[in-house]
């Protein structure tokens, strides 16, 4: 969920984790990591289950202009009941201040959007990727917090990333006791984990990243977040790049009833073309992007596919454009509920009417309410709607 170093703030920021998940022992040069019996008081919360009860998104005023349009879609759509929490960096101006509220009238000029919102600050500057932030757990019990998980500190030379795993404790602050952020020694975003309901299910992408943290390979990685999660863990791939590259939402997403949405890249070029370029410039080099249909991409996309149908899950294919090891059109990137009965999940589209319109057609078979999100704007900085809405808090049905 991107990588804005090009534009500005906007860079993912790894950030958050689980304090005393793990131990941390030095051995000849070499961390390693321990897991302690009992860390999580409850389990993550699912990806699709439940409905929408409260959620937290960034705001960046610079940025106004790449985000208005999936705010204003996303908001419009989810059910007015739910809390909506905006983090802001400290010491906006008044007028800098006013355009949030200018923001919110305009997505709901009754007036009913503005009413439920809170506001948190946080030092900044900030970005706006607001789901890597923090793991979250469900409550533990009556009058216990829930837990935002977040990863172990950041560079403080990368400002910007180290100000939003900041924004965890500010938020734990705010909420007068119903989150508490913990502090885990792992490096992650919280787009590396992905959460059915049954179990997590992680890739090598989770690996190369704590490989310094004498995590050395994939059965290793399995063991210590069984250990840690206390659930079912499924480690997709067997070296980095087995799979595709950044988070695993990028190209993958489970479903009701064992069932899990894997892009298909071959799908997306027989509809676009190859060579396939879009037009928007790369967010990190500012050169057009350029689909990326090799056969070692797409391997990737079948190694996932395959494995998960192996460990018993219906694999269900939908279009995704790879362009980089980090940016796609991705259509597995989105928000999801369970409301009244009904399961809907929040889109995002990106204007190529091909392609969204496939997307869509395979969810609504599947028994699924769309209501679609524009991204465009987003995606070359390596993010969707997924990346910049963070699920708190869900009702269970």
């Amino acid at each position: 969920m991107g990588s804005w170093r090009r534009w500005g703030p906007i860079v993912l920021g790894v950030s958050l984790g689980l304090v005393a998940a793990f131990a941390i022992l030095a051995s000849v040069g070499k961390r390693t990591v321990e897991a302690p019996e009992g860390v999580l008081p409850a389990p993550l919360l699912p990806e699709i289950d439940g409905a929408l009860r409260e959620v937290v998104l960034h705001y960046v005023p610079r940025f106004e202009e790449k985000v208005e349009p999936t705010y204003t879609d996303f908001l419009r759509a989810v059910d007015s009941r739910v809390r909506v929490v905006f983090v802001v960096p400290q010491g906006l101006v008044s007028q800098e201040r006013g355009k949030l509220d200018a923001l919110l009238a305009r997505i709901d000029p009754s007036g009913g959007l503005a009413k439920r919102a809170s506001v948190v600050e946080s030092p900044g500057p900030i970005t706006t990727w607001s789901k890597d932030r923090a793991l979250v757990t469900a409550i533990p019990g009556p009058g216990k917090p829930a837990l935002l998980i977040a990863p172990s500190e950041p560079n403080k030379q990368w400002e910007e990333r180290h100000n939003d795993w900041l924004t965890v404790q500010s938020i734990a602050r705010w909420s007068a006791g119903r989150y508490k952020a913990e502090i885990a020694p792992l490096d992650f975003d919280a787009g590396d984990f992905m959460v059915d309901g049954r179990r997590v299910i992680v890739d090598t992408n989770l690996l190369e990243k704590n490989r310094h943290r004498g995590i050395r390979d994939v059965g290793e990685l399995h063991k210590r977040m069984v250990a840690w999660l206390r659930t079912e863990v499924l480690v997709l791939g067997r070296e980095p790049g087995d799979t595709p590259r950044h988070h695993i939402a990028m190209y993958m997403t489970p479903l009701q009833d064992r069932i899990v949405l894997v892009g298909d890249p071959a799908a997306a070029k027989a509809m676009v073309g190859d060579p396939y370029v879009p037009g928007d410039p790369s967010g990190d080099t500012g050169e057009p992007l350029k689909a990326d249909f090799s056969a070692e991409m797409v391997g990737r996309f079948e190694l996932a596919a395959r494995e998960m149908a192996t460990s018993g899950y219906r694999v269900e294919r939908i279009p995704n454009v790879p362009f980089d090891h980090k940016t796609y059109i991705s259509y597995t990137n989105g928000v999801f509920e369970t409301r009244g009965g009904k399961r809907i999940a929040y889109m995002p589209v990106y204007g190529v009417e091909a392609l969204d319109r496939a997307a869509q057609g395979v969810y609504e078979r599947l028994g699924w309410e769309v209501k679609t999100v524009r991204v465009r704007a987003l995606y070359p900085f390596h993010g969707t709607i997924g990346c910049v809405v963070n699920v708190m808090a869900r009702e269970r049905e």
